[in-house]
């Protein structure tokens, strides 16, 4: 069978997967008070509309890392961060969620694939792609200025968490953005060289 993409490309395909989601359930809270859209509205602390009430994890919608708008992030990494600010919140603490980043691993039949962040990049954005068909292998990073902002692989796992780490710590990467241009599996020699380097002056 054909499908039509968004960018007006037809592809030849043997099977489509339609995924919709996750949506909260929320229904028994809509006359609670708790300020409700697609899921409980969450701050930075991820307490509710109602001060002494917190919400994490699947039932929250909260603010996304990359765009600072509100998202229903339902991944089991962001309930468990966003339960432990939560708690820390709660019992008298004071700490705040740099946002939600969106993330996606999925193991199909063997074959490893993950995102992160705006992995379809963003206007004013360039990319870059390694495609290596033969070894079933493919990466492609978004940019916006010398920022890496969102990430792509299938086949390989050995730069999935460096490249989570370059996306959530927002590193400027200055003459790095140019060599992963060129070699897009350097990101960990970007990471020791810039992120390390940005710990080091921050601590």
């Amino acid at each position: 069978m054909n499908v039509r993409l968004s960018n007006g490309k037809t592809l030849e395909v043997d099977l489509v997967i339609s995924a919709t989601g996750v949506q909260p359930n929320v229904a028994d809270l809509k006359s609670s008070g708790i300020q409700i859209h697609k899921g409980i509205l969450v701050n930075e602390q991820m307490q509710s509309s109602v001060a002494n009430i917190y919400a994490a994890g699947d039932v929250t919608e909260s603010i996304d890392f990359s765009t600072g708008e509100r998202i229903v992030n339902a991944i089991q990494p962001n309930a468990a961060e966003q339960a432990r600010i939560a708690a820390i919140n709660m019992t008298g603490g004071d700490t705040q969620s740099l946002g939600a980043l969106q993330i996606n691993i999925l193991d199909t039949l063997g074959l490893i694939s993950s995102s992160f962040g705006l992995w379809s990049g963003t206007t004013g954005g360039d990319h870059v792609e390694m495609v290596d068909s033969e070894g079933h292998k493919y990466l492609r990073l978004e940019f916006l200025g010398d920022v890496l902002i969102g990430a792509t692989c299938v086949g390989t796992t050995e730069h999935i968490g460096v490249l989570r780490g370059l996306i959530q710590g927002k590193i400027a990467l200055g003459e790095w953005k140019k060599i992963l241009m060129e070699e897009p599996t350097k990101a960990m020699e970007a990471y020791l060289a810039k992120g390390q380097a940005q710990s080091t002056w921050m601590n």
